[in-house]
């Protein structure tokens, strides 16, 4: 896939008036704090900051939309699994999670769920993983960051990550070093043809 223009769309949330309602393919990116989501995201767009990172998870409440190539929306659904924001800011947000993959269950042809493969897999993301499978929304796992890594400590992160997810198949990819980015595209652009 050939990302030839993108711009940000629009942010939604479940308080929103209008509920977001389009028949858009979509691909949906989603993981816990600090995992590198939007570091991955500005990699595909090619760009450096046009997805915005904050400093604090609970600052970023909403759905931030950005229409790909004037025909796809990819989304950037906000953290979960930070347990420091509090009991009601995280219901607030799984609610806003669980809400937003509900209701666009027919347009996601792909979500991708983001690992970070220095501290493996924790509880948040099997319970996501799961939802996911619940939801029957296709998936592929990513381990972010392998750069901090050495192949060794990959090869650990890599198998644990498999085990842990029925040994779906697993890809290590690095902002920093361009590692495997092409290749999710490539499956990306496959997915939207579907």
């Amino acid at each position: 896939m050939k990302i030839k223009e993108v711009k940000f769309y629009k942010s939604v949330d479940t308080i929103d008036e209008k509920v977001f309602f389009d028949e858009r393919k979509e691909i949906v990116f989603i993981g816990r704090s600090n995992v590198g989501k939007s570091s991955l995201m500005n990699a595909i767009f090619n760009t450096k900051d046009l997805v915005h990172t904050s400093s604090k998870p609970w600052k970023t409440r909403r759905a931030n939309i950005f229409l790909v190539n004037n025909k796809y929306y990819f989304t950037d659904l906000p953290w979960y699994g930070f347990a420091k924001m509090g009991k009601e800011k995280m219901e607030k947000i799984d609610g806003l999670i669980s809400w937003y993959l509900e209701e666009r269950k027919f347009t996601i042809k792909q979500v991708v769920l983001i690992i970070d493969s220095k501290i493996w897999a924790q509880e948040s993301d099997i319970a996501m993983y799961k939802f996911l499978e619940d939801l029957e929304l296709p998936k592929c796992i990513i381990l972010s960051k392998v750069d901090r890594l050495s192949n060794n400590e990959i090869k650990k992160s890599l198998e644990h990550s498999e085990e842990i997810f029925f040994w779906q198949k697993i890809t290590p990819i690095s902002t920093q070093k361009n590692i495997w980015i092409r290749e999710l595209l490539l499956l990306l652009g496959e997915t939207l043809k579907n």
